[in-house]
């Protein structure tokens, strides 16, 4: 259970960096956030993250995360059965 929940959090982890990539390339960032001044251009990008991408992408990355999480797990798991028929043999 704990490796699933360890799995769980990379899918989240790689779904929101994923997601926050798609939303710098975004149009809408430049038009409402750009000022031109580097550090006011980071923190407007994390307030159109928060307050544009998060609540419109909120079901993919859940859905997205619960996706990667089983994908990792079964990938981890037939790898360590495969790991066990070769050492019974």
């Amino acid at each position: 259970m704990k490796r699933a929940l360890i799995y769980l959090f990379l899918g989240f982890c790689i779904m929101i960096l994923s997601t926050y990539t798609m939303g710098i390339f975004d149009d809408a960032l430049e038009r409402t956030y750009y000022t031109g001044v580097w550090y006011k251009d980071i923190i407007g990008s994390f307030k159109y993250y928060i307050f544009w991408v998060l609540p419109y992408w909120w079901v993919i990355i859940v859905g997205g995360a619960i996706f990667l999480a089983l994908i990792f797990y079964g990938i981890v798991t037939g790898i360590e059965k495969a790991k066990s028929l070769n050492q019974g043999s």
